[in-house]
């Protein structure tokens, strides 16, 4: 091929690709319609040359003297009457016995060509468009050789391909460039210099194009394809010397053509007249005048999912339920939305408020339509009827339900009025140090567990991602002395008696026993005197089954107060007995 030809064929194939990739960048999510389609084309046809191998065979029943020469009539172009018979070889003419076969080279060289063919196909949504095509190519003879002789050019190559073709299409409204490859038959056929023979092989092709879509149905495209074809052989017997010829060569070709396309669905229909064209149009059914979006569905400003030509609450909030008319659902019909109704299950024909829910006009939280009292004082505990109730307390249970019906009003209470108790482990919330403790865990007089709680902290204490107090610190309330002694109270007792059962529910856990007192006295007599508290709290515990290796008992004094020593509540307060847990 000519320096000229490779850099046509090379610019036309690099254009044509990159035209695809372009294409592929821009293209737009809608693809033509699907549908059947047919085509016919025309096409310049460059094929290469064919060089390949010839064997040529003398006859069996030659009746030339051996070791004579005669050139055959397709090398030499006249018959030559010679005393025997030769062939060409590596070195020239070689003298060979009749029947013999001798291989040597074959080069057909050929003019460029012409040829058309037509195709039928269907093209999917979204692009790919697999198709049959027939088509059909001559190419003159130029020149051929075989070995080192030139013979006649007289001749012709023709090329018949039925190929199975899948090709995808971009959409680019009325351009569409494509790219795809196909696999078939071909049937060629060689004419000339004492030859007329052809030969089906498998073939494939590979290219790209630009179609322009122009009218309803019609495109006109121009493409580059690669054709290659597996080895044809052709054979020819000369009628004069009976010489048999036999040549083969690879067949490729480059064919640069045009085809008009003609779709049967149309692909610029506009069926339902919105300005949007069939093969974009979601909605191809949309009524004369409907304003639409660029999908061609009605617009639907709110979004609910009802046109705007048929919402009748075209400003409806968006997610909010609506019905077929496009209105927020009004489930019990007091003339508040759904989404806005906090009582959406009202009788029907009582009157609500602006929330959806029934009146309440002395808001004693019965509704009027139930109220037999509807006129209480505000903040009067009523019954189920809206009639007041006592509560004598002021904890706002009725005393009729209060278990506790003298507690203090500054306590938070629970549905029996009595000090709540949040996680039940028997130490009201106002009185426990570990109100949230889970449940199981064994507990000390403050309310927590020796391990696995959470304890409230005290100001200044430090505290842990949860906002619980990271020392391990629990109060004995309840352990108390008698005045100036280490003598245990008997009240004392009794509740060093639960904690000698809360520390065997903890085998592994060592406490520091640690004595605290008020800040009357020396210093110095105020720490003897806490040493001997929390020695006393040792001895009782292991009277009671604790190990004392878990025991560790330390006087602190007056150091660590834990309320102002200057009232007589702080110095009770500051008098006391504590366990820090310092293994478990």
């Amino acid at each position: 091929m000519s320096l000229f030809k490779e850099r046509l064929h090379g610019g036309l194939v690099k254009g044509l690709i990159g035209a695809s990739l372009i294409g592929v960048s821009f293209s737009a999510a809608a693809q033509p319609a699907p549908g059947w389609y047919m085509g016919i084309e025309g096409f310049y046809a460059d094929t290469d040359d064919l060089d390949g191998s010839a064997k040529i065979q003398l006859p069996d029943n030659s009746n030339s003297v051996p070791n004579s020469c005669l050139l055959p009539i397709e090398l030499l172009g006249v018959n030559i009457d010679a005393l025997g018979l030769c062939v060409l070889g590596n070195n020239g003419l070689e003298v060979i016995d009749p029947g013999s076969v001798a291989q040597t080279t074959s080069h057909i060289k050929l003019d460029p060509g012409a040829g058309g063919g037509a195709s039928f196909g269907y093209l999917f949504d979204g692009g790919l468009r697999p198709e049959l095509n027939f088509r059909y190519s001559e190419n003159d003879l130029k020149k051929f050789t075989t070995g080192d002789f030139d013979g006649s050019t007289d001749g012709k190559l023709r090329a018949m391909r039925l190929m199975a073709n899948l090709w995808f299409d971009i959409d680019l409204g009325n351009f569409a460039p494509y790219f795809g490859g196909g696999l078939g038959m071909q049937n060629t056929e060689l004419k000339g210099f004492g030859t007329k023979d052809d030969d089906n092989t498998i073939a494939f092709q590979g290219g790209a194009g630009l179609a322009y879509w122009f009218g309803n149905a019609t495109a006109l495209s121009v493409d580059y394809r690669y054709v290659s074809a597996e080895e044809p052989e052709f054979s020819g017997t000369d009628s004069v010397t009976g010489i048999k010829t036999t040549r083969d060569g690879e067949y490729k070709a480059h064919n640069i053509g045009a085809s008009l396309r003609y779709s049967f669905g149309g692909q610029f229909k506009d069926s339902d007249g919105d300005g949007v064209l069939d093969r974009k149009d979601k909605c191809p059914n949309t009524p004369q005048g409907v304003q639409v979006y660029s999908d061609g569905c009605p617009v639907d400003l709110d979004q609910d999912g009802v046109p705007d030509y048929l919402d009748k609450c075209p400003n409806t909030p968006p997610g909010t339920p609506v019905n077929a008319e496009g209105c927020p659902f009004d489930s019990d019909g007091d003339g508040v939305a759904d989404h806005l109704d906090q009582c959406p299950g009202t009788p029907t024909g009582v009157k609500v408020d602006g929330k959806g829910c029934p009146l309440d006009s002395d808001g004693d939280g019965v509704p009027d339509y139930l109220d037999k009292c509807p006129e209480s004082t505000a903040g009067q505990a009523v019954n189920a009827q809206g009639c007041e109730i006592s509560d004598k307390d002021g904890d706002g249970i009725p005393d009729n339900l209060d278990k506790c019906p003298d507690s203090d009003p500054t306590i938070k209470v629970g549905p029996d009025g009595c000090p709540l108790d949040s996680d039940g482990d028997g130490i009201p919330d106002h009185l426990d140090e570990c109100p949230n403790t889970p449940p199981g865990l064994k507990i000390l007089p403050n309310g927590c567990a020796l391990v696995g709680d959470c304890r409230k902290p005290r100001p200044g204490e430090a505290v842990d991602a949860k906002g619980c107090a990271v020392d391990q610190r629990f109060i004995l309330r309840g352990v108390k002395f008698e005045f100036d002694s280490d003598r245990l109270t008997k009240p004392a007792e009794a509740i060093l008696n639960d904690v000698a059962e809360t520390l065997a529910a903890y085998p592994d856990v060592t406490v520091e026993v640690q004595g605290h007192t008020d800040s009357l006295g020396t210093d110095a007599y105020n720490l003897g005197l806490s040493e001997r508290r929390a020695n006393s709290v040792k001895r009782y515990l292991g009277g009671r089954g604790v190990s004392g290796d878990r025991l560790r008992p330390v006087g602190y004094g007056e150091s660590q107060p834990i309320a102002d020593n200057a009232t007589t509540e702080g110095q009770e307060e500051n008098r006391r007995v504590e366990f820090r847990v310092i293994s478990n």
